[in-house]
């Protein structure tokens, strides 16, 4: 079955954006192959807020999710009305059996793009396999956190890590679900 993959950015202090939502402060590392790395995944999972940022990164050349089709690009919002956004696929209710169900149809890994509130979720439902987290060289203080509020515990296995030259670390965590110790 096709893994549930959470791959953020997040700044030392686990942080994905700053209060405003921005995310200016992400270091631009020339070395990460992007194309690669969405070539891994069949679907994009998001909030509304994390589909906000994706939309301001520009039109198809500069928005790698402006190329894929309407089924793979899934928004969690409660907000949004599927007629407004024809080029996505707007989840409003049962988000986390949504989920479920691309896991059992996909044939490759599933991007959790964001935000916390949609990944807390997915922990809690025991959704999430790796723990992808970019850490940016920087201290923001405050702002949306990696995580929202979870019940329990969850332990991670680093499976992988490596410094960028950027002073970003990439990181990867295998996700056991259940009680830590």
């Amino acid at each position: 079955m096709p893994h549930l993959r959470y791959n953020v950015a997040t700044s030392l202090d686990g942080y994905i954006a700053s209060l405003d939502g921005s995310t200016r402060w992400i270091v631009d590392d020339s070395t990460i192959d992007f194309d690669a790395l969405y070539a891994e995944f069949d679907f994009f999972v998001m909030g509304r807020k994390t589909y906000e940022v994706m939309q301001s990164y520009g039109g198809p050349d500069e928005n790698p999710l402006a190329k894929r089709s309407k089924e793979s690009v899934i928004v969690a919002s409660r907000s949004m009305k599927q007629e407004d956004f024809p080029s996505i696929t707007v989840v409003s209710d049962n988000v986390i059996d949504y989920i479920w169900n691309l896991k059992s149809g996909a044939e490759k890994d599933i991007w959790l793009m964001g935000g916390g509130l949609l990944a807390s979720q997915c922990l809690e439902a025991c959704l999430v396999d790796t723990i992808e987290a970019a850490i940016i060289p920087v201290v923001l203080g405050d702002g949306i956190k990696v995580v929202e509020q979870v019940s329990r515990n969850f332990g991670l296995c680093l499976s992988a890590s490596k410094a960028l030259e950027s002073g970003v670390v990439m990181t990867q965590y295998t996700v056991i679900n259940g009680q830590a110790d």
